[in-house]
């Protein structure tokens, strides 16, 4: 609906509006249009609600993380270091031991049907601390590529703590699909990836 009207608005609007352009070579129509937007929407774009934006989206969220991690001596910090460095010990100690994708993946999936995805992986003593993701690339007949990455959820632990991954996937169009799986680094307490950039792919 927004797209139509968004199309609508173009055809029956302002392109015509645009190119009906007098004999100087350009549309007063257009140009009291121009005006009439700057002088009904600048007031609302203001240095003011930039900065709030700013201020919301981003700024707030830092001074939060910040004392959070200077809190009891920084506590948080000390944790988070721990956790690194234990990650990065046991890191090379974790196996993939089975990747589960249903036969009609590999040779004819459908474009809306749903297929169970599984990974299970020995995580070497860090089962809360592994995220796994199935990264699909598409390939256009223009030579393009779309590249879609989706985690894989845990969905159980065994007796003997292997961690179990699914993902329900479904495509969404049709073409030429290629993927791989990545495990990194999880922590509730990490901004960012790349704040501890290790990653596998298999």
């Amino acid at each position: 609906l927004d797209a139509a009207t968004i199309y609508s608005t173009l055809e029956n609007e302002i392109i015509p509006l645009f190119f009906a352009k007098n004999s100087k070579g350009y549309s007063p129509e257009w140009i009291q249009y121009i005006k009439n937007s700057i002088a009904q929407i600048a007031p609302i774009y203001t240095t003011k609600r930039m900065l709030e934006d700013y201020i919301d989206r981003f700024y707030s969220k830092l001074m939060k993380r910040s004392a959070s991690l200077v809190a009891n001596n920084y506590e948080k910090v000390k944790q988070i270091t721990q956790w690194k460095e234990q990650v990065a010990e046991k890191w090379d100690e974790i196996k993939v031991l089975q990747v589960d994708i249903p036969d009609e993946i590999m040779h004819q999936p459908k474009v809306g049907s749903e297929y169970t995805i599984g990974v299970s992986i020995d995580p070497a003593g860090l089962k809360d601390s592994i995220g796994v993701e199935l990264v699909v690339m598409r390939s256009d007949v223009d030579g393009s590529t779309q590249n879609y990455a989706n985690e894989l959820q845990v969905v159980n632990t065994d007796d003997k703590a292997i961690v179990r991954f699914e993902l329900k996937y479904r495509f969404r169009k049709t073409g030429t699909f290629n993927y791989s799986f990545r495990m990194f680094p999880k922590h509730p307490d990490m901004p960012h990836r790349m704040d501890f950039c290790y990653t596998r792919w298999f």
